[in-house]
Order: structure tokens, then C-alpha cells, then sequence
């Protein structure tokens, strides 16, 4: 039997994501509109390509839009696990330390992102997993760790960040 697996998203990150896939549909459009515009016949190729890439960029920004309304769903549904949840302790399944490199006009920029895959019995007995991003604080603290605290409340959980420092920093 295959486990259920969630993710825990976040309101504003699904927010961001429709905003900026707004502006590419805007450009996008800008695009299009440009290459219809365009009236010089031997230019044509010039007037294909812009539709092409308008196009690529409108496609791109749906797919965009629609992961930033999971992401505003999966949101919700974590902020009622930390809202109505009940403590449980989750097994460790992975933590993983992943290192992106983005160039941007130039400058590069490197940085981390540290995540925490868990997995938990749900409020109906089943075994379920779940992956979110931690700090790199946590992500130290946790890799001695087997055993997490979370909340869970129906199918869902999320890490228990507030428990976990309290075990972990009696002071």
C-alpha cells in the first residue's frame, strides 16, 4: 500500500508565485501583441517566433499559477494542523541539504535549502509522509535525531518547531 505524501506550502509562496506568473502573462501578451503588430512581410519569421515565445511564456505562467494555488491550499491546511493538531512523534525518514547556485545581471548567488522528510501515523491509522523546509539550526540539531515531535490533525501534519526547541534548549 502506497503512503500518502504531502508537502507543506505556504500562503504567501503561493501568493508570490500567482503575482509573478501574472506579470509573464502581461509581458507575454506584450509579446503577442507586438508580433501581430508587426506588418513588414519580410519579417515573418520575426512575427512566428514572438508568437512562439508568448506562447511558451502563457503556458509556463498557467502552470505557475496552478502551482501557486496548491500551494495557497496546502497552506491552509498546514496553518489548521498548527492550529487544531495534537502532538504525535514522527520517524525521521530523510534530511537532505541542498545547495543552489543562481545567477542573476552578473552576480551569483549561492546559498542552502534544508529540508525534513517525516513519517507519521494519521488521525485514521494510516501511514502517511510529509516534507518541509527547516532552518539550518534545526537541520544540525535534528541530525542525531530519529524521532521528531508533530502535530497532526486529520490526514496532515506538520513539524512541531516550537516542541522540538523546547526539548532541545531546556534553558
Amino acid at each position: 500500500m502506497k503512503r500518502k505524501q504531502f508537502d507543506r506550502g505556504t500562503i504567501a509562496g503561493g501568493i508570490t508565485r500567482i503575482a509573478i506568473a501574472l506579470i509573464a502573462i502581461a509581458i507575454a501578451g506584450t509579446v503577442i501583441a507586438s508580433g501581430i503588430r508587426s506588418q513588414d512581410p519580410d519579417d515573418k519569421f520575426g512575427s512566428v517566433f514572438m508568437f512562439l515565445i508568448g506562447g511558451i511564456m502563457i503556458i509556463a505562467s498557467v502552470g505557475f499559477i496552478g502551482n501557486g494555488i496548491k500551494m495557497i491550499v496546502d497552506g491552509g491546511k498546514s496553518s489548521a494542523v498548527s492550529r487544531k493538531g495534537h502532538s504525535e512523534t514522527a520517524k525521521i525518514l530523510d534530511l537532505t541539504e541542498t545547495e543552489v547556485t543562481e545567477t542573476n545581471n552578473g552576480s551569483t548567488s549561492v546559498y542552502t535549502i534544508y529540508n525534513l522528510k517525516f513519517e507519521y501515523t494519521d488521525d485514521s491509522g494510516n501511514l502517511c509522509e510529509s516534507k518541509e523546509q527547516i532552518s539550518r539550526r534545526i537541520f544540525e540539531k535534528l541530525q542525531t535525531a530519529t524521532l521528531v515531535p508533530v502535530l497532526v490533525y486529520g490526514e496532515r501534519a506538520v513539524f512541531d518547531k516550537n516542541k522540538f526547541e523546547k526539548e532541545t534548549d531546556p534553558d
